[in-house]
């Protein structure tokens, strides 16, 4: 996984051809840097020595906002071409990818990048019609507010 807090451009989100190069031009650092750790990881480096080889392997770049053209089948300029399947997410598709029930994460991963077609598309449409749970991290978080369990004590009110 690849974290990188970017958001697409207004061009992109506008559909723009200019976009698409802005696009690549934002997440051309986050591919390098994948190809960098898979090599690493091929070639057994010392920190990631732990991680199998024998597996196959995808990466995510994982993004603050959508990047809606980033998987699509478009000519990309200057983005370096992913060693591994490598699909561009937004942070709440994260969420609902980690919060499947009918599935696994790494059974729909796999599945998507093996179908060319698919594999082009947004995660978020590959996860439509799957059942989720509730994130626990958020479930937790939100119980823990005075509201959340009816403990709300009365405070001073505004007049207006």
């Amino acid at each position: 996984m690849e974290v990188k807090s970017m958001m697409p451009t207004e061009n992109a989100r506008l559909g723009l051809e200019l976009g698409v190069a802005e696009t690549d031009s934002k997440l051309a650092r986050a591919f390098r840097q994948v190809n960098s750790t898979s090599a690493q990881i091929d070639q057994r480096h010392s920190a990631f020595a732990e991680i199998p080889t024998d597996r196959p392997r995808q990466a995510l770049i994982v993004t603050l906002e959508p990047f809606p053209v980033a998987d699509a089948n478009l000519p990309h300029l200057n983005l370096p071409t992913a060693g591994i399947p490598t699909t561009v997410v937004a942070a709440h598709e994260v969420e609902r990818l980690v919060t499947l029930t009918d599935t696994t994460p790494s059974s729909l991963l796999l599945d998507r990048a093996a179908d060319p077609e698919r594999s082009t598309w947004a995660l978020n449409e590959c996860l439509n019609g799957h059942e989720n749970s509730l994130n626990p991290i958020l479930v937790q978080g939100w119980a823990s507010y005075p509201w959340a369990s009816g403990r709300l004590e009365p405070g001073p009110r505004a007049v207006l």
